[in-house]
């Protein structure tokens, strides 16, 4: 009898949790329901915003996204490209400034008188090829561009020429405890390519400047030096000149390092062919007259590929930076620049190319009248019977 009283108690408790169980179920549904109904209905525009199709929009988001992305890239560009020119730039100031720099502080000056109003026109540039450690002028040119008619004239010193020193010349060698030639009891007399020898380290482009003033007559603007190293480098950064070889030539100084070994006919030379061409003379019945005629055409060559435009846009570059590097001159980049636009108005084939008058040997003894004659015809233009003979020659 108390087993049954306790199962019904049992069952009674069962049924009585299983009602509040369902109970509790029912105010949760009820309370989700409530809750439901209670949550806040969207905003309704009265004009909703037109949507656009589903491919269109996806267009859109990626012109976007590429758009940023050219942004980015536009802006790490000229970060970068600004980096550069700053970089650039400096580098390129100190290598011009290194490059003005290089040119001599003489302490031999003389003051020159003013330029004629048909000097303004011409430029003269003193063209001076040395050894490599500088000590001879083994090549001394000059080259004179009128501005007005626009023509070249390229004239050669031999290097042999007997000259005078100026008694400037010779009272700052005796200033500065340095030699002064005397030959036949002439004080201050030798060659040319002496004279830069002579003058000391920091003269040498100053006299020999000044004594092609003395015996061309004519007042030079501005010298650009160049050493064998430096001829060998300029010739290569254009990419070599064409031009044709007219003899055999061969030669072969161990003592100057100097090795000479060229087939004649027409050929690509590069810096170190070009080098034997213009240094070889002695196979030649003329001696440093040939050499000079042969130089020159040399030159006419090499500016014909320089003022070449596609040599221009292709080589520029490294031209310019053997320039720096490797040459001497007492021009400023400023003064450089107001020239530069002449440069596609050479024309090579029409470049005048001629050496001074006179008789060689030991000594080449220029001819006084007839290279004033030449120099008054190729630089002012003033015709004159001697001119006319010396251009025929």
């Amino acid at each position: 009898m108390r087993r049954k009283r306790i199962d019904y108690e049992y069952r009674d408790r069962r049924d009585e949790i299983n009602i509040k169980r369902q109970v509790a179920r029912r105010q949760e549904v009820r309370g989700q329901r409530k809750r439901v109904e209670q949550k806040p209905t969207a905003r309704v525009y009265k004009e909703a915003p037109p949507k656009a199709p589903q491919g269109k929009r996806n267009v859109r988001r990626r012109r976007l996204a590429q758009k940023r992305r050219m942004q980015g890239f536009f802006m790490v560009f000229g970060i970068l490209f600004f980096l550069g020119l700053v970089y650039g730039g400096s580098k390129a100031y100190v290598a011009l400034q290194k490059w003005e720099g290089k040119a001599e502080k003489p302490t031999f000056k003389v003051s020159a008188s003013s330029p004629s109003e048909i000097e303004d026109e011409i430029i003269n540039l003193a063209i001076l090829g040395t050894d490599e450690d500088g000590f001879r002028a083994d090549v001394s040119m000059i080259a004179s561009f009128n501005t007005r008619t626009k023509a070249l004239s390229l004239i050669g010193v031999p290097r042999d020429t007997r000259v005078i020193m100026t008694n400037e010349m010779t009272s700052i060698l005796e200033k500065n405890g340095r030699t002064v030639p005397k030959r036949d009891g002439v004080y201050g007399e030798c060659k040319l390519t002496e004279l830069h020898a002579y003058a000391g380290e920091d003269n040498r482009c100053a006299f020999s400047v000044k004594m092609m003033e003395e015996i061309l007559g004519i007042q030079v603007d501005y010298y650009v030096k160049v050493d064998l190293t430096a001829f060998r480098d300029i010739v290569d950064a254009i990419g070599g000149v064409d031009i044709e070889v007219k003899d055999r030539l061969y030669y072969v100084d161990p003592y100057q390092d100097l090795y000479i070994d060229l087939q004649p006919g027409f050929q690509h030379l590069d810096g170190k062919k070009a080098e034997q061409l213009v240094r070889f003379r002695e196979g030649y019945a003329q001696k440093d007259l040939k050499r000079i005629q042969v130089q020159q055409d040399f030159m006419r060559a090499f500016l014909a590929k320089v003022c070449s435009t596609e040599s221009i846009m292709k080589n520029m570059s490294s031209l310019i930076q053997v320039a720096l590097d490797k040459t001497e001159s007492d021009i400023t980049l400023s003064e450089a620049l107001k020239y530069v636009k002449y440069l596609k108005e050479i024309d090579p084939a029409k470049m005048t190319t001629v050496t001074i008058p006179g008789e060689g040997g030991r000594f080449f003894d220029m001819d006084e009248a007839g290279t004033k004659a030449l120099i008054q015809s190729l630089i002012y233009g003033i015709e004159t019977p001697e001119s006319e003979q010396n251009m025929a020659e």
